[in-house]
């Protein structure tokens, strides 16, 4: 996750306009390339969790995109109103989550300070934030100390140690779209 995809979502609650929230953005920005680097993570414990979660597929999902049985049918663990799937995630426990940026501090402080919770999961009680903390950086959130990405970066516009992987990745908001996709450097801890 990217500090400015963050930013991004805090501002779409407050907004609820897309282009309004990226516009808003209080990170500098160069040719669509916010200049805030992806969560950095040093876990202490990596683990699997697993949740029970009930599916209904006559309202989650559209049940012609359900694989049929050889009747034509749906699956007989879809043709009821309520379906339990189980899903894992992985988890991690960090003691910290450091993002590198170049923006607006006192506007960054600002919205993230109320935000209690990130990553996935965050309604069942994962991913809290004990605390924030705001120090002063010489990085610039695109490249680290050794040229490295620190986020992903179309190859075009990297300047830094090309010896990285380059991976087909959204580099952009709003990073669902399939057009804000490149051939980029990323950085190992994505």
């Amino acid at each position: 996750m990217t500090l400015d995809a963050l930013l991004g979502a805090i501002l779409f609650d407050e907004l609820q306009d897309v282009d309004a929230a990226h516009a808003a953005i209080p990170v500098k920005c160069t040719a669509g390339l916010f200049h805030a680097s992806a969560a950095i993570i040093e876990p202490i414990q990596k683990d699997r969790v697993a949740f029970i979660a009930a599916l209904r597929p006559q309202h989650s999902i559209d049940p012609d995109l359900i694989l049929k049985n050889k009747k034509g049918g749906l699956h007989r663990k879809f043709d009821n109103a309520f379906t339990n799937v189980l899903n894992a995630y992985p988890m991690l426990t960090a003691p910290a989550l450091t993002w590198y940026v170049e923006g607006d501090a006192d506007k960054i402080e600002r919205l993230l300070s109320p935000v209690e919770f990130v990553g996935k999961r965050r309604a069942s009680g994962f991913g809290q934030i004990r605390s924030w903390g705001f120090d002063t950086d010489e990085l610039n959130g695109i490249e680290g100390v050794f040229g490295e990405p620190l986020r992903p970066v179309p190859v075009a516009m990297f300047s830094g140690d090309t010896s990285h992987p380059v991976v087909d990745a959204a580099w952009r908001p709003a990073y669902w779209k399939a057009e804000h996709r490149a051939a980029c450097y990323a950085p190992s801890f994505i």
